[in-house]
């Protein structure tokens, strides 16, 4: 099971999604930024400068790159923009697993998250491609095995 944590420092937010089975470790971390973007986004913030850590490179990546390759990642940026829209908004790489307060938190958050059932059918945030793939090919293989017997 994969979870997801969000930590807000000034505003002492604490939140943990649980995302099911099939959610990668990428998706959770775009989706909990996509999550700390929108809870911010509740509060309607303007002109402030509004700071969003993360461990993963991965997630930094695909938010800036120009390509987008998935739906989730397409809500991230959207979200992040609309923030960006009356905001600063920066987003900021920290390193995973080395101390860092908030980070170690949201960590938490997310371990919490992933031992939880998620609200709603799986997949949660759709499957990857190479999810499909190797499900599609275990489904074929069980097929031949039977017509075999």
């Amino acid at each position: 099971m994969a979870g997801a944590g969000v930590y807000g420092k000034t505003t002492r937010t604490k939140l943990s999604f649980a995302l099911g089975s099939y959610a990668s470790v990428f998706q959770a971390e775009i989706y909990a930024i996509l999550a700390c973007g929108m809870e911010i986004l509740k509060t309607a913030p303007k002109r402030t400068t509004i700071q969003i850590c993360t461990d993963s490179q991965a997630a930094l990546m695909a938010i800036e790159s120009s390509k987008v390759k998935s739906r989730l990642v397409l809500d991230c940026k959207k979200t992040l923009n609309d923030l960006a829209s009356c905001n600063r908004v920066i987003l900021t790489w920290v390193p995973g697993h080395s101390g860092v307060p908030g980070n170690e938190e949201a960590d938490r958050l997310a371990r919490l998250g992933s031992i939880g059932y998620p609200i709603g059918p799986e997949p949660i945030l759709g499957a990857e491609l190479l999810v499909c793939y190797y499900g599609l090919e275990d489904s074929m293989r069980c097929q031949a095995t039977t017509q075999q017997r």
